[in-house]
Parts: structure tokens; C-alpha cells; sequence
């Protein structure tokens, strides 16, 4: 990683909630709802299933691992809320887990894909079965939630779906194969869909976004290089504590925005990748016309002068 290649703001970022995004604010805001946050039993997405909670969501905890704690937290402002263990990489058991939670706790309104793992290993000291195991996680997890509830906020003409991606899905990060690539493929998932969802007259209706939920120092975020890696690549370790020293950010930062964006409150944002570190009613005042036109806020390829992405 070349923290070269990283831009510096002209105006300041947020580092934790601010303004609309303050918990206060938030309050009551998703009253009634039903969310799914996968990954919740610790970390980003156990903050997200709390402000979700706090803006008055029930919230199932997906997560393998145990989300009692979660759970007990979620609770505590008032809602209902259950744990679920499962892989969510397991198209049937997300299946049955999905149709578990419409019976206890009903319909689906909010999606938050957060499960996620990095190995951290370049291609030459990986195995393919390692690699995939990674960008399942990562990526098909997502899909899979996506074609569990999808269909049914289609059938009410009513939903949000919030995925984890990443600023490493914007740049090329050798030593991240199976985690920038995943997050890529989330990026334009999220804008494709989003697309077809304009084109059934249904964008008003259902919200698709991407976040990148800042430097968070998860677990995830601050593991490092395994050490045969390290040893191999000396320079990319010494970036790689570099690195570190950046992640500043609140996980209640990006637990706030998923709360605000499911309560319907960044429409004009839809179907884009947010860094959840810009002040959002800041990005979505330019309005959605004029971000598109500009091509903001999504990937896309550039060419020398005189060439065009051409048809």
C-alpha cells in the first residue's frame, strides 16, 4: 500500500457522530422497523445494531460468534431484538434464517451487511481455497442477504440495504487480494442494483448504499501482516504501522450514518459509495443530478487525453 496515492480533504472529516448524525437525533427515526446486521457481535457492527436499536429498529444479530452481548445492548432502548448463528455465506442456512426472523420479529426493512475478514497475504504465499474463503465473505455473504431479502422490500416497495466496503475498494492494495477486489465488487453491486431498482420505478421506494466506514481500529483493521508476510515484505510492514496511526475514527460514526440512511434521509445519495467521514448533508445538497453527471461518489475508469470509455 502506497499511502501516497491516499488525497488530503480540503475541509475537515468527521471522525465520530456529528450534527444530524448525534444519537439524540436519531432517535425514534426507525421506529417499528425490522433490521438485519451480520457481523454484529462485536466491533462496527455491533455499534451499528445499537444505533439502529437506539433509532427505535428491533434488530436481529447475525453474526457465528456469540451476539448475546449485542443482543443485552439492543434491549436496552426498548426494541426487540434476537440472535442468529450463521455463516452467511450459506445460501440455504441464510435462507431459513431470514424466514426465522420475519416470523419473530416480521418483515424486513433494513439490511447491514458487516460481515467481513482480510488474510492479508499476497498471491504467491496464498492458497486459492484461502483467497476464495475471503472474497466469500466478503462479497458473496453480501449478494446472499441481498437475494434472501431483497425480493420481499420489493414486493412492499420498501427497504434499505447498507454494505460495508471500503476506501481499499478504490485503489489498487497489493497484500489485500480477497479484500480489496471484494470490496470492489460490493461498490458496483451496490450502483448496479440501485440501477434496476430506478429502472422498476422503485428508488424512492428502496435505498441501496456502500460505506466506507473510515479508519476504524476494529480487530480486523489493526492485525497486521501475518509474519512470514512481513519478514517477506519488511517495507510493507513499516507502511503498514504507518497505516495505523491513521485510524481515528469512531465506529459510532459509521453505526449513526447507517441509522440516518435507513431512516429514508439520504435518498439523494442512493446506489453510491459514501465515506461516512464527509458530512453527508454537505454531499447531498450538490443533489443526485449533479453528482451523477460528474460522475461522483462511483467507480469508474480514466484515460489519457483524446480517449474516451467508449461504447
Amino acid at each position: 500500500m502506497d499511502l501516497g496515492q491516499f488525497g488530503i480533504s480540503a475541509v475537515p472529516l468527521h471522525n465520530s457522530p456529528y450534527g444530524p448524525l448525534l444519537p439524540e437525533h436519531l432517535v425514534g427515526r426507525n421506529k417499528g422497523k425490522v433490521a438485519i446486521v451480520t457481523g454484529a457481535a462485536q466491533g462496527i457492527g455491533k455499534k451499528i445494531a445499537e444505533a439502529l436499536a437506539n433509532s427505535g429498529a428491533n434488530v436481529a444479530i447475525v453474526d457465528l460468534k456469540d451476539g448475546s452481548e449485542t443482543k443485552t445492548a439492543c434491549e436496552s432502548f426498548n426494541v426487540k431484538a434476537a440472535c442468529y448463528s450463521c455463516d452467511v455465506t450459506d445460501v440455504e442456512r441464510m435462507r431459513t434464517v431470514v424466514e426465522d426472523i420475519e416470523k419473530v420479529l416480521g418483515p424486513i426493512d433494513i439490511l447491514v451487511n458487516n460481515a467481513g475478514m482480510n488474510r492479508g497475504r499476497p498471491i504467491c504465499m496464498d492458497t486459492f481455497e484461502g483467497y476464495w474463503r475471503c472474497f466469500e465473505v466478503n462479497y458473496k455473504s453480501v449478494m446472499n442477504c441481498i437475494f434472501a431479502v431483497l425480493p420481499g422490500m420489493r414486493e412492499r416497495k420498501s427497504g434499505t440495504i447498507i454494505s460495508m466496503a471500503s476506501r481499499a475498494g478504490t485503489h489498487d492494495c497489493p497484500l489485500a487480494l480477497g479484500y480489496t477486489d471484494s470490496k470492489t465488487a460490493i461498490i458496483r453491486a451496490t450502483a448496479s442494483i440501485q440501477g434496476e431498482l430506478e429502472m422498476d420505478g422503485l428508488g424512492e421506494n428502496i435505498q441501496m448504499f456502500s460505506l466506507h466506514p473510515g479508519g476504524v481500529p476494529t480487530t480486523l483493521g489493526t492485525s497486521g501482516f501475518p509474519a512470514d508476510v512481513a519478514q517477506r515484505y519488511p517495507e510493507a510492514e513499516k507502511t503498514m504501522k504507518q497505516f495505523l496511526t491513521y485510524l481515528k475514527t469512531d465506529p459510532g460514526l459509521c453505526a449513526m450514518t447507517c441509522a440516518y440512511l435507513a431512516a429514508g434521509r439520504g435518498k439523494e445519495l442512493r446506489g453510491m459509495y459514501l465515506d461516512v467521514r464527509q458530512d453527508i448533508e454537505r454531499v447531498a445538497s450538490r443533489g443526485r443530478s449533479a453528482l451523477q453527471k460528474a460522475g461522483l461518489y462511483s467507480l469508474k475508469m480514466d484515460f489519457i487525453e483524446d480517449y474516451a470509455n467508449e461504447v
